[in-house]
């Protein structure tokens, strides 16, 4: 008998793929209202390279009645098939008419509870019952289902790994709370990509650190606590890519479903130039995902003439992104490699529920990591 499986198109996708993966039917059909067109295209494009075979089917989401016709439609359609209803989503009408249409009928209706990992089996009665969710949706399907596509990101690991021990003696640093690391930045601030090469630059006196600096790939001894910086990988690195290392390193170490590093795509635009993002690290744990934004700047330092804080910059530029590809059940997270002591600022992420990793609470990363990811 052929599964069909009716999902109700919303702004929360992650529900909907979750019964198509879990259930796994032969055909999900979209209940698609006028103003979610365009989510149940970028849904629907996620289910097809899945290889799911789906159809949308257009409804009125302020008519309970046309609701009602289109459901028992569709039953009736697929009478020798086994029918089933995600009713997660969608407005209180669709909800209602959905669920009036498929519990007349007798037909299975589902109810997904991400934040408990569970799918709920509300009908047939006698069948309620539920389910551990043991699908897992890779991180690229989530934001293609939030309409963000992933060009890149890095996929080969290895040469982290061979530096860590650098990596960690930085987070070391900063931990300190000294300004070693505000020294290094102020050495490398006219640099960039672009820059010609060599760099010369200044580091701390610190012995151990100076040592570390010259395993990194084309790093030398210049002349007193001189380096000199041969490639850009390497400028990049110390320019801040270590700490975004660092925490992607201590991400994995917890054994989380997947995390990914350096994430670059771009929105899906009717535009001729939609528009670009990276993401620092992502990681997901029970189909949610998660965004850390990391950061080695000065988080006190002003904007210009303004009298904002480059951190509160950071602040809604993670809020705006978060929202748009997280979805409603994410996580956003600033960490700071150092101390962000404005209290207006730190006040302004509580209210934004973005947590703030920074400072001193360097050096316990991994277990703000561990209580974050099982709130």
């Amino acid at each position: 008998m052929s599964h069909i499986h009716v999902c109700l198109v919303s702004d929360q996708p992650i529900p909907n793929l979750t019964t198509a993966l879990q259930l796994n039917p032969d055909k999900v059909v979209l209940l698609v209202s006028k103003e979610m067109k365009e989510k149940a295209e970028m849904l629907g494009n996620v289910l097809n390279n899945r290889g799911f075979e789906t159809e949308a089917v257009s409804i009125d989401a302020y008519d309970i009645n046309d609701v009602i016709s289109v459901s028992e439609s569709l039953i009736t359609k697929c009478k020798s098939c086994d029918v089933t209803l995600n009713i997660t989503g969608g407005t209180k009408i669709q909800t209602l008419g959905t669920f009036q249409a498929f519990y007349t009928r007798e037909k299975a209706i589902y109810y997904v509870d991400t934040k408990n990992n569970k799918v709920l089996k509300l009908f047939p009665e006698n069948e309620q019952a539920e389910h551990p969710i043991t699908i897992s949706i890779p991180i690229k399907d989530y934001l293609a289902a939030y309409g963000f596509s992933v060009h890149a990101y890095i996929q080969n690991d290895t040469y982290i790994y061979k530096r860590k021990e650098l990596t960690n003696y930085l987070a070391h640093i900063a931990s300190r709370n000294d300004r070693s690391i505000g020294s290094i930045n102020h050495a490398l601030h006219n640099y960039d990509e672009k820059s010609p090469l060599p760099v010369i630059a200044e580091i701390p006196k610190d012995d151990k650190l100076q040592q570390l600096l010259l395993t990194l790939d084309d790093v030398e001894k210049d002349k007193k606590s001189n380096i000199r910086i041969n490639n850009h990988n390497s400028l990049r690195y110390l320019k801040g890519l270590w700490f975004e290392e660092y925490v992607y390193m201590t991400v994995k170490a917890l054994g989380v479903a997947e995390a990914l590093l350096n994430v670059e795509g771009k929105w899906v635009s009717k535009g001729s130039k939609p528009p670009k993002n990276e993401f620092d690290v992502l990681l997901s744990k029970k189909n949610r995902l998660f965004y850390i934004s990391c950061k080695t700047a000065n988080p006190d330092r002003i904007i210009d003439d303004s009298e904002e804080s480059v951190t509160r910059e950071y602040l809604y530029e993670l809020l705006a992104l978060g929202d748009r590809a997280l979805g409603l059940f994410g996580e956003k997270m600033l960490a700071s490699a150092r101390p962000i002591t404005n209290d207006y600022v730190r006040k302004r992420a509580e209210v934004m529920k973005i947590r703030l990793i920074d400072g001193k609470n360097i050096a316990t990363i991994k277990e703000n990591l561990k209580q974050w990811l099982n709130k």
